[in-house]
């Protein structure tokens, strides 16, 4: 029943016209930047709440009184050492103080800005107008930390000291240092000492981010799961746990929009490796978001990502253990492909999408073409006028890499098909004089320990037509002079094809087969570019050489037809 009314609150609000415009600045998360604090706290003694045990809504600590002042400890990004704010509390929730920087009061921050806050942290969503993120969030992945013993969350708006980067700042972050006790001083801000504020925080930017703004209850909403992530595994790669967190914004109702058009754009990313630069992570967020919205859809509901935010795995760990224990037996490297392809024909219920394709073909052949994919990667070739195509596909990790195609037919049909690779990563596959438009979609998906670094390079090309030739040769081998090598090189490498050769005897005039059509063998199987291919056979002593004619196919077209002497 959560999960229906999930699903309908969100559906029910794309019916509605519900998109937020996109806005001229991108805002970012600057919880990846701090992520070497996950490492700096293994072992520490920060304080985590004890799962199994239940916490009140609303809490019972004396709260603070407005106009409470604090001083607090901030991540400067740009010197990457710390600073301090002097901050005065100018709103109480019942799960959230909100404190402002001195500076910002009655500047970008006034009393209407705090009010606002404190109603989409307490009370009320854009998915849910008797529900405030805190409850949003809490009752579908858990309680947040409590280390400093109050029951409520700091949210801390400030002017955030981020890079300047054209067009992109720091909207927001969750920093693990608070959830530790004392002074960190290894390995530090540049190795300077850092201090923890002790407390569940989240810092909310004020400029550039509007902070009057439903993109700031966004980030609020982001940051927040970040948080209660964090007080269930607090060592998670950084892809699920943005990916999660994009997914709370989502859950809440909050627009994505920006990532997801990020990704529509560059969705050739690793799903599992985040960029070290802000310049390069904005598809990032867009693709671990589908990956989570996907998962949300086709595998489980909101369950499967109550189970991914707890799990303790990290990583595919996690997420595979949190499938498995929701039922879903499919490999998470079968579960991928079938994103891939749900991503280029936009096949999710609650969000559209509209890919762009790598690269476009409109006129062939096309020639041998080169690629690469990073671990967990798809890419997306087109060909236009597509009918009668041979799309060839090769590729060095055949364990590991598939390739599919998606044919579009002029009869409105749309097809997906798997190019089924040989023993050394290659095949075919032909399309059907109906198709208009097809998409090459190669990936690679490899569940090892060090997935992270894996890579491989591939090659396809697409041919229509006998544009490919090659010269062959027929040999009575030295050694055993009973047997035959016939060797055949073609004017280019092939791609995804092997030709093959079909043996027939001439007996008192009349032809009849003799050998059924075999596939040869490249006689440098591991080169890209190889252009020999060899077949052996024995030919009875009884049987007189000229008697017998090779035919020399490729893709089920004869390419060259001779006898042997």
């Amino acid at each position: 029943m959560k999960n229906i009314t999930v699903f309908v609150s969100i559906f029910m609000l794309l019916l509605s016209g519900w998109l937020p415009c996109q806005s001229s600045e991108i805002h970012l998360c600057g919880t990846p930047k701090l992520s070497f604090m996950k490492e700096m706290l293994r072992g520490s003694t920060g304080a985590f709440p004890d799962e199994n045990v239940a916490r009140p809504l609303v809490p019972s600590a004396p709260t603070l009184p407005i106009g409470a002042e604090r001083t607090f400890f901030a991540p400067d990004f740009r010197s990457m050492q710390q600073y301090t704010v002097s901050a005065v509390l100018r709103g109480v929730g019942n799960f959230c103080y909100v404190f402002v920087e001195a500076s910002e009061w009655n500047t970008r921050v006034t009393t209407e800005t705090v009010q606002s806050i404190v109603r989409a942290f307490d009370t009320a969503t854009p998915a849910h107008p008797q529900r405030g993120i805190y409850q949003t969030l809490t009752q579908s992945f858990g309680a947040p930390p409590d280390i400093d013993g109050n029951g409520k969350i700091i949210l801390l708006l400030l002017n955030i000291r981020d890079a300047n980067h054209t067009n992109q700042y720091t909207a927001g972050f969750f920093n693990p240092a608070d959830q530790s006790l004392g002074v960190l001083r290894n390995p530090g801000f540049r190795r300077f000492p850092i201090r923890s504020n002790e407390a569940d925080m989240l810092y909310v930017d004020t400029q550039p981010l509007n902070p009057n703004s439903e993109t700031a209850h966004n980030v609020v909403a982001h940051e927040l799961l970040h948080l209660i992530h964090w007080g269930h595994d607090p060592h998670e790669a950084t892809w699920v746990d943005e990916g999660c967190a994009g997914y709370a914004s989502f859950l809440c109702g909050y627009s994505v929009l920006e990532h997801v058009t990020a990704f529509e754009k560059n969705p050739s990313i690793s799903l599992i490796t985040w960029p070290e630069t802000d310049i390069d992570a904005l598809p990032h967020y867009g693709g671990t978001f589908l990956w989570m919205l996907y998962l949300h859809e086709q595998h489980g509901g909101l369950d499967t990502l109550t189970g991914i935010v707890q799990n303790r795995g990290t990583s595919l760990t996690g997420v595979a253990d949190a499938l498995a224990s929701n039922g879903t037996t499919q490999k998470i490297s079968d579960i991928f492909n079938n994103w891939k392809l749900a991503n280029y024909l936009s096949d999710y219920r609650t969000i559209r999408l509209a890919l762009e394709p790598d690269r476009w073909h409109r006129s062939y052949p096309s020639g041998t073409q080169d690629g690469q994919l990073r671990n967990f990667s798809a890419n997306y070739v087109g060909f236009e006028d597509a009918g009668g195509l041979t799309l060839g596909f090769s590729s060095r990790a055949r364990e590991s890499s598939t390739a599919h195609a998606i044919e579009f037919h002029n009869t409105g049909d749309v097809r997906k098909r798997e190019i089924v690779l040989s023993t050394n990563g290659s095949g075919s596959i032909v399309l059907a004089d109906t198709v208009t438009r097809a998409i090459l979609i190669p990936s690679l998906q490899s569940e090892v320990s060090n997935a992270q670094t894996q890579n491989t390079q591939y090659q396809y090309n697409a041919t229509r037509g006998a544009h490919i030739t090659f010269v062959t040769v027929a040999l009575p081998n030295p050694v055993h002079p009973q047997y035959w090598d016939i060797v055949a090189v073609p004017n280019e490498p092939l791609v995804g094809l092997v030709p093959s050769v079909t043996l027939i005897r001439v007996a008192n005039n009349i032809e009849r087969l003799h050998q059924e059509s075999q596939a040869m063998y490249p006689v440098t199987p591991d080169s890209p570019n190889n252009r020999m291919y060899r077949f052996s056979f024995r030919l009875d002593p009884e049987i007189a050489p000229e008697s017998v004619t090779y035919q020399i196919s490729l893709d089920s077209r004869i390419v060259d037809t001779r006898s042997l002497e």
